[in-house]
């Protein structure tokens, strides 16, 4: 029997994916309804993986079907809508967004007041009361805070974070759909990341501000390629005073162009003046201090860190050590990568995340734009099963058990397949990887 057109299959894909953006409306609050949740997402993840790999075999089409790149982006439009209009779910970061951004435009600091302080009881509305940890200031680097008080010039309703965020999320379908072109690959592959189904869930309907980060790095990206690159190493640096995670652009920065990478730091160092109050409040560890909570404190989803903890106590030693491991991993990867900005972005998202105490869902999509752009079959793949770990803020899930609870096989097996692909992605990128490699079309996942 032989395949359907591949615009028919993309449309059968993209109605199929319609219909589970709308169900996921019809559930929320998700992390009321977590098990049909994790039901539905896994079937969603089985037909975009089916779209990737139909693609993979029957290679780039654009010029078969002109429009195709056009369905791409209808349907990217059509499936955040339903998810933008709810309340944020399954996250209440967004409310934390909402908050800040209307302190910020009172003219209050939010990097000194946390959301429970007396002084600020005059601006609180209903949905407050859903804004997580309220005794802590601000941890969003000041780009980030500003995008929030933009957001909530025009409503204080959570849902106008959710927008933005969510209009941040097209524009870097859009963008990658170019930077594929400039690849000579197929501007549809950009559709495994705009219909992804964790991507709708964490920038559309839980309104996650990563998605401003990723267009930052996307069009820092188009421009280092296509001119001017001082005005790319902005953008960048303008991506990590969105979020710090861009920081490591910099090793790679220092050795291909030492005075963009000076540029670079230059800009972060000038955008954090804003946040130098809260920067302080952290070094001197104020009780109500975010940063120093988030910087000293918080653990999720880790895997090396984890590991580490059986060996070494110290909670300061373990992140010093992973922060010298990333660090000393970065200059020879950023030498093997040469001028392949997108591979060492992908290389380093993958060795931060690893190392890092704290990996939500969402921080995993941060390299999934670059594993359509350079072959990274362990960034997809972890993209398709990190969603999965949602299962543990159910009570009820998270006690039930199988000689160990069941998100920890949960997390045994993320970790399995997430290590196993990572060591036969890293021995065949010794032997196999030449500079300027782009196989997309290639890449496996066994």
């Amino acid at each position: 029997m032989h395949a359907p057109p591949a615009p028919v299959f993309l449309l059968g894909t993209g109605f199929a994916s319609a219909l589970g953006a709308i169900v996921m409306a019809l559930l929320a609050p998700i992390e009321n309804h977590l098990a049909v949740f994790l039901v539905l997402l896994a079937l969603w993840t089985v037909v975009t993986w089916q779209l990737w790999l139909r693609l993979k075999l029957r290679g780039a089409f654009d010029a078969e079907h002109p429009s195709t790149a056009a369905v791409v982006l209808a349907v990217a439009v059509f499936l955040r809508v339903p998810l933008v209009l709810v309340a944020p779910t399954p996250s209440s970061d967004a409310y934390r967004y909402s908050w800040e951004g209307r302190v910020a435009n009172a003219g209050f600091d939010p990097y000194l007041l946390p959301p429970s302080s007396p002084q600020l009881s005059h601006l609180r509305t209903a949905q407050d009361g859903r804004i997580n940890n309220q005794g802590l200031t601000a941890i969003y680097p000041p780009l980030a805070l500003a995008a929030f008080r933009v957001a909530a010039v025009f409503s204080s309703d959570a849902r106008a974070q959710k927008a933005f965020f969510s209009l941040c999320d097209l524009l870097a379908c859009a963008l990658l759909m170019r930077l594929l072109r400039r690849r000579n690959l197929s501007a549809v592959w950009a559709v495994v990341y705009a219909w992804h189904p964790l991507v709708l869930v964490e920038f559309s309907a839980a309104g996650h501000l990563d998605s401003l980060m990723i267009l930052g790095l996307l069009a820092g990206l188009d421009f280092w390629e296509s001119g001017p690159r001082g005005l790319g190493a902005t953008v960048w640096a303008a991506a990590a005073l969105v979020k710090v995670a861009p920081i490591i652009l910099l090793p790679w920065l220092f050795l291909r162009r030492p005075r963009y990478a000076a540029l670079f730091l230059a800009v972060i160092c000038v955008g954090l003046i804003p946040a130098v109050p809260g920067l302080a409040a952290a070094l001197h560890a104020a009780p109500e201090s975010g940063i120093a909570a988030f910087a000293s404190e918080w653990q999720a989803n880790s895997s090396l860190y984890a590991v580490l903890w059986l060996f070494v106590k110290s909670e300061s030693a373990r992140r010093f050590i992973l922060v010298a491991a990333v660090g000393a991993f970065s200059l020879p990867w950023a030498r093997r990568c040469g001028e392949a900005a997108a591979r060492y972005l992908c290389g380093m998202i993958l060795a931060i995340l690893l190392s890092s105490p704290v990996v939500q869902p969402w921080y995993v999509l941060w390299a999934l734009p670059f594993a359509l752009l350079a072959p990274s079959p362990t960034a997809l793949a972890w993209s398709w099963i990190v969603g999965f770990m949602y299962f543990a803020i159910d009570p009820a899930l998270r006690e039930s058990s199988a000689r160990l609870p069941w998100w920890h096989w949960l997390w045994i097996g993320e970790y399995a397949v997430v290590y196993g692909l990572l060591g036969r992605g890293l021995y065949n990128a010794c032997n196999e990887w030449r500079p300027g490699q782009t196989h997309l079309a290639t890449m496996e996942i066994e």
